[in-house]
């Protein structure tokens, strides 16, 4: 079989690293890809690139959702039509909208991993486009016009495309993947862990704050960077103990450390976080949202979204019953294990990578 040379983009803020890493490690040897960093990697994630097998090239240019980004989105369309070429790629999966509209001749495969427009709607309720974000919806309505194939993460996250844009393109979902850990142990200790970047609203951190106070809930710890990238910083509501940024070895031993997971979030189109905490043996504890029933129902307890008393209750009564939580760990295990592994969302990519270069090459 010949080898199939992947230009995969990605950025070092959130969960789109840590998708790319894995995806080009299953990819492995079939195809070689070469890693594209929007931003500056920090060592570790150097280091994971090295360690996955991939070419590492990295640009510091900000995100198309970053405050005056204008000349970086089109800077990013020079860098990966140089590198596609340089890197003799047979296909750019771009995981930035600004990246899918690269004009390049190979097949451009564009993952929706969320969005600006459906992150107001979820977070502040607002389903307007103010003029600060007229030219940030137009670059989205490009590129899902541009890329020969179109992924979401959810089902959630594709009818949200489409409904925000109009969109009529055919919308792929394929779920996120994680390799499994070694099978985790089952424990009771009153150890809660939440994550993810607080300063964004769509965390939701200050309700887990609210409902921590008045009863014994333990140690609740909070992973993530309080920096905001266009500057400024969140503050840690007490009683969450602050651990900060996490890299990827320090949040796996927190996470085996933890009873449940807990995510308060208003909006999170697949909740990579919380796949991540189902290997690791936590319970999770989830906020009633869409996507979090189309990838958890059965397998999580949630709480009404946003409503403090009920994730009070849902919390107390999870953490006051062993074997309740014991059962939650061993659901979400199963479901994670068996569902949303590393194997099959490389899978599913790698066909999608051929039936896209058989259909453009025709």
């Amino acid at each position: 079989m010949t080898e199939r040379r992947i230009l995969l983009t990605t950025d070092v803020v959130g969960g789109v690293w840590d998708f790319c890493a894995v995806l080009a490690r299953e990819l492995r040897p079939s195809a070689r890809v070469t890693l594209l960093a929007l931003g500056t990697p920090s060592p570790a994630q150097r280091q994971t690139a090295a360690d996955v097998g991939a070419e590492l090239v990295s640009v510091p240019l900000k995100l198309e959702w970053m405050q005056d980004s204008e000349a970086d989105i089109r800077q990013t369309r020079e860098v990966i039509h140089d590198l596609a070429r340089e890197s003799r790629a047979d296909i750019v999966h771009a995981n930035q909208f600004a990246a899918a509209c690269a004009e390049v001749d190979v097949p451009v495969i564009l993952t929706l991993h969320s969005d600006v427009l459906s992150w107001r709607r979820w977070t502040c309720g607002a389903n307007d486009v103010p003029a600060e974000w007229q030219a940030y919806a137009g670059l989205v309505r490009k590129a899902l016009n541009r890329a020969d194939a179109v992924v979401a993460v959810s089902d959630f996250l594709g009818r949200e495309i489409a409904q925000l844009y109009g969109t009529k393109r055919t919308v792929e979902v394929i779920h996120n993947g994680w390799p499994p850990p070694p099978p985790p142990r089952v424990r009771c200790e009153r150890i809660t862990l939440i994550a993810g970047r607080i300063w964004d609203a769509a965390k939701n951190v200050a309700l887990v704050a609210e409902a921590a106070h008045g009863w014994p809930a333990g140690d609740v710890y909070l992973a993530g960077d309080t920096a905001h990238p266009d500057g400024g910083r969140a503050d840690v509501l007490a009683p969450l103990q602050s651990l900060g940024f996490l890299e990827r070895q320090q949040m796996d031993e927190w996470l085996r450390r933890s009873a449940v997971y807990l995510s308060s979030a208003r909006y999170d189109p697949f909740g990579l976080l919380p796949l991540q905490a189902a290997l690791s043996g936590c319970a999770l504890l989830l906020s009633d949202i869409p996507s979090y029933r189309e990838v958890w129902d059965g397998a999580a307890c949630f709480f009404r979204s946003n409503d403090a008393a009920d994730l009070r209750r849902q919390w107390r009564t999870l953490l006051d019953d062993a074997e309740r939580l014991t059962a939650h760990q061993r659901e979400a295990y199963r479901r994670a294990s068996t569902h949303y592994t590393a194997e099959t969302m490389a899978r599913a990519y790698s066909g999608l990578y051929a039936r896209v270069t058989k259909r453009v090459a025709a």
